[in-house]
Parts: structure tokens; C-alpha cells; sequence
């Protein structure tokens, strides 16, 4: 394993028998560890460059520095847009040295930060949750979230999704609530912002292609969300990366 720093170490492999893309956390006496297993299909990146499996360890001693322990309430969980977008950003970091290492302990504690606010949501939903407790009602939330990971591209509104998934729009957007701590017009623009901004960093497809690819019929219309969800505008950007 890669040493960062005196508490972080990281390592990067590949497997054939990995069945799902899912994160397993885990602690001990000593450690956290934090492993990500990807299978191309089921993700939002690219991660066909042989690497499927990322392991981190960070060492307990790690977290003294914070007046709250670190825990784990959930072992395994499903890993979201942001966080293979982190995962990608680990996997293709071409920085050496000191660098290297401060940017990559960056991701790591966001990847961190996304455990934690996992913690939330499960400690949330706990058996009195109502949704949790309806397992028809639960796999409608969960349709509704693949329907717009798939379909990005789409006229996605809350009366398409629910017409889709068989349930009413109020039904729709409390459950989605919920279960995934978010509405569902933010999981849309989280999704399509970051795949626009994949889509900029590392293809060559032009600022319409991508507008169009994650779902605006209008070009002004997707720059200016870019530039509020990012601080930047998309033409910058991609002429900063290339």
C-alpha cells in the first residue's frame, strides 16, 4: 500500500470476483478501512483502466484531532455520483511529491465526510421509518433513482418519475426525502453537474454535445447552472484542463 502520511495508507487493484459497486467500512482497535469495489456498468465513470478495487486504511490516531469519534453505523453502502467522481479523481491523480499527497488526503477525507453522512441517513432511517417499513413503497424510491441515473438526458420532472415508478408526486418527493437526504430536483443537478463535468474534463465532446448528454435543451441554460453549481463556467473549464 501507498503511504500518504503517517496515518493514511492507500492501495489500488483488480479483481474478477467483484459482484457490485459498494463500499465496505470497517474498524477496528487500530484502523478505519475503507474499501470500494466498482464494476464499470454500475457506474457514472469511467473505470475501464483495469483498476475495480480501492483500498484505504487510516489509522485511528487519525481522528484525535476531532472532538467526536468516528463511527460506523453501516458496514456496507451504496456509493453515490460524488463519490465515484472522488474515486476517479484517486485513480487518474498524475500529481507527485508533496502534492500528490495533500490532494489525495483531500479526497480521502471527503470520501470520510460521505461515510459519516451515510451514518445520518441510516441512523435516520431507522425501523419506525415509514418508508423502510413498506417494501413495495421502498422499491419505488429506489426505481425513481435509477430511472434518473438513466435517463440524465431526459425532460426529468417529479409528474414523469412518479407516472413511471406508479406512485403519487407527493408520495414521490417525501419518500425521496427520506430515504436518500435530498430532494429530488438536487440528486438531478448533483448528477447531471457531475457528469457534465467528467464529460468535460476527460472526452473531447464539445459544450453542446455534453448540454444535451446530461439533459438541457438550452445551451445558456446549462452554462449558467454549471457556473452556479461550480464557481466557473464550462468553456473555462475545459480550456484550463486541456
Amino acid at each position: 500500500m501507498e503511504l500518504i502520511n503517517e496515518y493514511i495508507y492507500l492501495d489500488f487493484c483488480s479483481e474478477i470476483d467483484i459482484i457490485e459497486t459498494v463500499c465496505i467500512a470497517k474498524k477496528d482497535k487500530s484502523n478505519v478501512y475503507l474499501t470500494y469495489n466498482l464494476i464499470d456498468n454500475d457506474c457514472f465513470f469511467d473505470f475501464t483502466n483495469s483498476i475495480n478495487k480501492i483500498e484505504i486504511k487510516i489509522s485511528n490516531s487519525y481522528f484525535e484531532r476531532y472532538k467526536d469519534s468516528f463511527e460506523i453505523v453501516s458496514e456496507k453502502q451504496q456509493i453515490c455520483c460524488n463519490t465515484q467522481s472522488k474515486l476517479f479523481e484517486l485513480i487518474n491523480c498524475n500529481l507527485t511529491g508533496i502534492a500528490r499527497n495533500l490532494y489525495i488526503e483531500s479526497l480521502i477525507v471527503y470520501l470520510l465526510y460521505q461515510i459519516q453522512k451515510n451514518n445520518l441517513i441510516f441512523q435516520i432511517n431507522c425501523n419506525t421509518c415509514s418508508f423502510l417499513n413498506k417494501p413495495i413503497e421502498l422499491d419505488k424510491i429506489q426505481k425513481a433513482k435509477e430511472y434518473i441515473l438513466n435517463n440524465l438526458d431526459q425532460n426529468l420532472t417529479i409528474p414523469i418519475i412518479a407516472k413511471f415508478v406508479g406512485t403519487n408526486q407527493c408520495y414521490l418527493k417525501k419518500g425521496f426525502k427520506e430515504v436518500y437526504a435530498q430532494t429530488i430536483f438536487d440528486f438531478i443537478q448533483n448528477n447531471r453537474m457531475e457528469k457534465a463535468k467528467h464529460l468535460l474534463l476527460y472526452t473531447n465532446k464539445t459544450i453542446l454535445e455534453i448540454s444535451d448528454i446530461v439533459g438541457y435543451s438550452s445551451l445558456s441554460s446549462f452554462s449558467q447552472t454549471y457556473k452556479n453549481y461550480f464557481g466557473i463556467s464550462p468553456s473555462i473549464e475545459q480550456n484550463n484542463y486541456s
